[in-house]
């Protein structure tokens, strides 16, 4: 019998060993103590600071916190991989808690590009418009997001070439066309409607390391991630004369990287967004490619308020 209470022993140390190992492998490239602050600039030259603060309980649970100068006003310039206000470091993973700022953000970006978009559909079917017709049409949208609660932004520790989910996030786009005046029935009747569904899965890896130089210094042996956001959508038309589904259509998104260095933590971030046929058939401008790198920072020693 002692034997077997030897064994859960053995266990319990060997799962405390490891989780404290992973939580020092992650504090090794994300550190956190209160007080450190980083500064970024982006490719406009605007800067961003971020500033580790003390930790918070949310339902129960502690998260690690950080605030940001200047605040996020509007929501489609989230980024969730810079900007997550709560956190977790655990024995498996660096986990950003931003499930409800993805919503935000992508129902945000979303909706702003669907008002280019209707713009350019409004003057479109006007132009197409017999003349001496009193035809009138109403475009309208809605969108709904889904996304996980956290981001898993890195495992602790990582394997080189090893890849994860991150995240996967669900929208549904309806868009609905109210036509009157037609001199010729519509087949399926006067209000149109299109319902597109897109899952958007996001995959981590980490590459390698590099050298990394910015305006705050040179810094070796920095971890590369890299994220890359495929997309599938399925099209349905008309929920008044159903059809099949459209075949789901699978493509890039956008490529992230960010390089991590020790004991400082990101120092650079890079955000690549892949054009596709509809926007360019809509007319429509894809996001610029963003940029952030580090200018300046101060890492507090762990468990101290006293500067390293």
């Amino acid at each position: 019998m002692k034997n077997f209470r030897f064994i859960p022993a053995i266990l319990l140390l060997f799962g405390l060993s490891a989780t404290l190992m992973g939580n020092e492998w992650a504090n090794y490239y994300f550190p956190d103590a209160v007080g450190s602050y980083w500064v970024y600039e982006d490719q406009n030259g605007d800067e961003l600071t971020r500033y580790a603060i003390e930790p918070e309980e949310i339902d129960g649970e502690s998260y690690r916190t950080f605030s940001y100068d200047p605040a996020l006003e509007n929501w489609a310039d989230f980024e969730h991989y810079i900007q997550p206000y709560f956190y977790q470091v655990g024995a498996d993973w660096v986990a950003f808690f931003v499930g409800t700022e993805i919503e935000n953000a992508l129902k945000a970006a979303t909706m702003e590009q669907m008002e280019e978009a209707m713009i350019l559909m409004r003057q479109a079917l006007m132009e197409q418009m017999p003349e001496g017709l009193n035809i009138t049409f109403d475009l309208d949208y809605d969108v709904e997001v889904d996304s996980q609660d956290y981001f898993y932004f890195l495992p602790t520790p990582a394997t080189f070439g090893e890849e994860w989910t991150a995240i996967e996030i669900n929208v549904v786009l309806t868009m609905t066309i109210d036509i009157k005046g037609m001199p010729i029935e519509i087949p399926g009747g006067s209000t149109q409607t299109v319902k597109t569904y897109t899952t958007l899965v996001e995959s981590g890896n980490v590459t390698g390391t590099e050298t990394v130089e910015t305006e705050a210094g040179t810094f070796e042996d920095c971890l590369v991630i890299e994220y890359r956001t495929d997309a599938s959508t399925e099209t349905v038309m008309s929920v008044e004369t159903p059809q099949q589904p459209g075949p789901q259509e699978q493509q890039d998104v956008t490529l992230t990287t960010i390089w991590l260095a020790p004991n400082v933590g990101i120092v650079k971030f890079e955000h690549q967004h892949e054009g596709s046929e509809e926007n360019e058939a809509l007319g429509l401008e894809m996001p610029e490619d963003q940029t952030l790198e580090l200018i300046q920072y101060e890492i507090k020693s762990s468990g101290s308020s006293e500067d390293e």
